[in-house]
């Protein structure tokens, strides 16, 4: 499989990504922790340390919770949660930290207990090491009842700017959703809910907020947030604005984003089982389309040779390292590895290609830059390629070669300097193209030889100096 992280004998090779008018950047995941076992979700703790915890899902009926310094450097092993329920869809898959946690220690964790069914607990960090959580200072904060089937279990845990947790959950299982518990205001499956988490010693470890859009509503139940997901199994919220953006996996056809403003998103219905993205799915009992939240933005499930697709909910970057990623909301499939990049402004889209596998969940650092997590056993950080030169060249005498997305076969290069050859290689080294340019300099175009669709690297060489550029054909 071709990986944007691919090393070659050179330095670093970045790319510039073309739109309209407003650059977008292509996107390389760099493995930041690798020898991890199913890493599912990334969180920090927001305590000023810019340490990275990751949850791994778990396997035999045991999970744990990993550490790191900024740096990524191993600070062991966080916490052991036990006597959970693990493989599949299920295990130990997310945590979040309390807004003061630096002052409290408090932080939840969500997981499907022994039973199978929907837990979240709270838990303190061991007063003696900030590194080690005490595990005996587990306290059940919510069970909710998932029977019959072991998939569909949403799972992350965010807390909102109002100090209230938010979490998902799945539809419960099966296909349809059969028991239609994602419009029974009855059931908290298939739901977003929102409760007060507390942090005291009272018998009840959580009370319903009393701006909960339903509280009032004896035919829902107070938690609710929204209703009408599938299965939520990645979200977040927006750390400028609190913005709403959630992954919901698809039935059969479509895979869909939905989105919500902080002021939008108390009381929705995303419309599961009634329509599946904007496809009508089971109208049964259903109100007209226009009563729920369409997506704003889906693809087909099935992709090319019938590889499934479940997408998975990212962030919107509020970053400063790398300005040219603002802007977009980034999320991914976990089959093809896509990673698809929305414009937070217009909700237009683009899609990239090649990148690593079997990501299942985000997370951001303190600083608000972007990491993966793949059930590869990797962490990656998302950044962007940029066109970058290797020798000895002024920005003004770079070298350059455009467009760096291509659709007609034919590329133009402007060279201030002479090189002797240029190649075109595959992400995994082949050259696939190489023409003698040792009499060319100025401006000319140089025509593609049968390229296949995908991401290749132009190469440009002398006696004392090389330049590379990443370049994707259409």
């Amino acid at each position: 499989m071709n990986r944007f992280f691919v090393r070659f004998n050179l330095h670093v090779i970045f790319i510039l990504f073309t739109l309209i008018a407003k650059a977008q950047p292509v996107i390389s995941y760099n493995s930041v922790i690798s020898g991890l076992s199913s890493p599912v979700d990334i969180v920090n703790a927001g305590d000023g340390t810019n340490r990275i915890f990751v949850v791994e899902q778990g396997s035999g009926g045991t999970a744990v919770i990993k550490v790191y310094s900024a740096a990524y450097a191993s600070l062991g092993t966080f916490l052991t949660v036990t006597g959970i329920s693990t493989g599949g869809e299920q295990g130990l898959l997310s945590m979040a930290f309390h807004p003061n946690y630096e002052n409290n220690g408090f932080f939840w964790v969500y997981y499907t207990n022994s039973a199978g069914n929907l837990e979240v607990s709270r838990y303190k960090v061991s007063a003696g090491n900030p590194n080690i959580a005490d595990a005996a200072s587990k306290q059940v904060v919510i069970t909710i009842p998932h029977p019959g089937q072991t998939n569909h279990n949403g799972a992350k845990l965010n807390f909102g700017s109002d100090g209230f947790l938010y979490f998902a959950t799945g539809d419960g299982g099966g296909s349809g959703d059969p028991n239609n518990n994602a419009q029974n205001g009855n059931n908290l499956l298939g739901k977003m809910l929102r409760i007060n988490a507390r942090i005291d010693t009272a018998a009840t470890l959580y009370t319903v907020p009393a701006t909960n859009p339903f509280v009032s509503n004896p035919n829902v139940l107070d938690e609710i947030w929204a209703l009408g997901l599938r299965n939520p199994f990645r979200w977040s919220f927006d750390r400028l604005n609190d913005n709403m953006w959630i992954g919901d996996v698809g039935q059969g056809q479509k895979e869909e984003v939905n989105y919500r403003t902080a002021a939008q998103s108390a009381g929705v219905n995303y419309g599961w089982r009634c329509y599946e993205g904007t496809l009508a799915f089971n109208t049964n009992g259903c109100l007209s389309q226009s009563n729920y939240i369409s997506p704003v933005f889906e693809y087909n499930n099935l992709q090319g040779n019938n590889t499934p697709a479940s997408v998975v909910g990212g962030f919107v970057y509020r970053g400063t390292a790398h300005p040219s990623m603002q802007g977009y909301y980034y999320c991914c499939d976990v089959y093809t590895g896509n990673l698809y990049k929305i414009n937070i402004t217009n909700f237009s889209s683009s899609t990239q290609t090649g990148l690593p596998t079997l990501v299942v969940g985000f997370g951001e650092t303190e600083a608000g830059e972007l990491l993966a997590a793949s059930l590869n056993g990797n962490v990656y950080a998302l950044v962007p390629n940029t066109p970058t030169s290797v020798g000895n060249f002024t920005n003004e005498r770079e070298p350059r070669i455009y467009p760096t997305v291509v659709t007609n076969r034919r590329i133009t290069l402007e060279l201030p300097q002479s090189f002797t050859q240029l190649q075109i290689l595959t992400m995994n080294g082949s050259v696939v193209q190489q023409e003698n340019i040792t009499s060319r300099m100025g401006t000319f175009e140089m025509p593609l030889r049968q390229l296949s669709s995908g991401v290749y690297v132009v190469k440009l060489i002398s006696n004392n100096r090389t330049w590379v550029q990443k370049m994707v054909v259409q």
